[in-house]
C-alpha cells in the first residue's frame, strides 16, 4: 500500500459495501442494450485464432436477446454473448461457457443473484469487524484511499470452501473499486484448470456497464490425456440505451 495511504473500513466491509454499490446499480439497469462486441478466441499451442464479432439487442429483465453474427452471418435469439453488459459479477451466478479446438464459442450467464449485506452498524461502536465467510480479504499494495483513487481488495479462499468444492467451480480473487461511487471497476476469479475470468466496468452514459470481458480454461480430452489451453477475449462498445424495444425484439 503506497505510503500515507490510510484504509478507515477493513477490507471486508469495503468488500460489502462494493457489493450493496453493485447489486443498486443492477437493479437500476436500462431496460433494453443494444451493443456490438468483438471477441478474440485463441488456441495459442495451436497458433489458432477467430475473431466472433456480433451485434447484439438484450432486454435485461430477463437476457433474452437477438444476436446478430457479423458483417452478414447468422441471426439467432439467445442469452446476451458473452455476458450481459448489465451483469453483477458480485453476484451468485452460474457461468456456462464451451469451445472447441475447431474455434466455436458458447457463453452465456444465468442465475445471477446479487450479494447484499445488512448495513447495521452498533451506534457506540468505535471498530467494526466483519468477517467474509469463505475468504480472507486483504488491501493488495496497489490499493488507494484517495477519493478520486481505487481501492484494491485481494481475495483469498479458505482451505474449507476448496477442498470438497467441484472442479468447475470460479472464486473470487481479485476486487477493484472505483472509490468516488464504491462501485466494481474490475472482478477477477481463478479458479481450477487454469481457469480466469475477469470483468471490468464503466460508467456508460450513467449506467455502469461491461466494456471487457475476459476468460480462460484448459480443456481436457477424455480420461485427461490430452490438453488445450484456449482463450477468449472479448470487448464491448457503440451501447445505445433505447427506452422501447429495439425492431428485433419488440415482436419477441
Amino acid at each position: 500500500m503506497p505510503f500515507g495511504v490510510v484504509h478507515t473500513l477493513t477490507a471486508d466491509i469495503a468488500f460489502q459495501n462494493c457489493a450493496n454499490a453493485a447489486a443498486a446499480a443492477y437493479r437500476r439497469a436500462p431496460a433494453y442494450v443494444t451493443y456490438h462486441v468483438a471477441t478474440h478466441v485463441a488456441v495459442p499451442s495451436l497458433r489458432r485464432r477467430r475473431l466472433v464479432e456480433r451485434a447484439v439487442a438484450v432486454r435485461t429483465r430477463d437476457d433474452l436477446a437477438v444476436l446478430q453474427d457479423l458483417p452478414k452471418g447468422r441471426r439467432q435469439l439467445f442469452h446476451a454473448f458473452p455476458v450481459p453488459p448489465t451483469f453483477d459479477a458480485l453476484s451468485y451466478f452460474s457461468l456456462h461457457w464451451a469451445a472447441t479446438a475447431h474455434m466455436a464459442i458458447s457463453a452465456y450467464v444465468d442465475g445471477v443473484q446479487p450479494i447484499t449485506y445488512a448495513q447495521a452498524t452498533p451506534a457506540a461502536a468505535d471498530v467494526v469487524v466483519v468477517n467474509l465467510r469463505y475468504y480472507r480479504a486483504t488491501y493488495a499494495p496497489d490499493s488507494s484511499a484517495a477519493p478520486d483513487g481505487q481501492t484494491h481488495i485481494a481475495l483469498r479462499p479458505f482451505q474449507f470452501v476448496t477442498r470438497n468444492a467441484p472442479r468447475n467451480t470460479f472464486y473470487f480473487a481479485d476486487l477493484y473499486i472505483n472509490n468516488a461511487d464504491d462501485l466494481p471497476s474490475r472482478v477477477h476469479f481463478a479458479g481450477p484448470d487454469n481457469r480466469d475470468f475477469l470483468v471490468e466496468y464503466a460508467m456508460i452514459q450513467q449506467h455502469w456497464i461491461v466494456t471487457h470481458a475476459h476468460y480462460e480454461e484448459t480443456v481436457f480430452a477424455p480420461l485427461r490425456l490430452g490438453a488445450l489451453h484456449v482463450v477468449a477475449d472479448a470487448i464491448y462498445d457503440d451501447f445505445a440505451f433505447p427506452s422501447q424495444a429495439p425492431e428485433s425484439l419488440s415482436a419477441k
